[in-house]
């Protein structure tokens, strides 16, 4: 994770929320070994969870460092490798069903999921 460490370890830039109080609730994650904090709204919101996972940051936003530290966790493939990984980035991003769901659509699901069951707790 070392070419996304700043990503994760940065203070995030917030700004005044809709309700007044310039707040944001934050959740902690662990990602991988690191843990790190997130807007409750982007664990539990699916709009703006796939505004920002989506393609468009994958191309647009990321660094070539970035995705190409990323794209060592996607399966390796024999033949055409670049292309057939471009094939699999594609399709998470567009909502495809990989056997038995789409990874992103079911981590968004599981962050909203885990979050709701935590709150119950409270």
């Amino acid at each position: 994770m070392d070419s996304l460490d700043h990503m994760l370890t940065d203070p995030l830039e917030l700004g005044p929320c809709g309700d007044g109080h310039g707040t944001r609730i934050m959740e902690d994650c662990l990602l991988g070994g690191t843990r790190v904090s997130l807007p409750e709204d982007l664990l539990e919101d699916p709009e703006i969870f796939f505004d920002v996972v989506s393609l468009s940051t994958w191309q647009e936003v990321l660094s070539d460092s970035q995705r190409e530290h990323l794209q060592q966790f996607l399966p390796q493939f024999s033949e055409d490798s670049a292309e057939q990984q471009n094939e699999l980035i594609l399709a998470l991003f567009s909502g495809e069903n990989f056997r038995f769901g789409n990874p992103l659509h079911i981590a968004q699901k599981l962050f909203r999921d885990t979050e709701a069951a935590e709150s119950s707790f409270v």
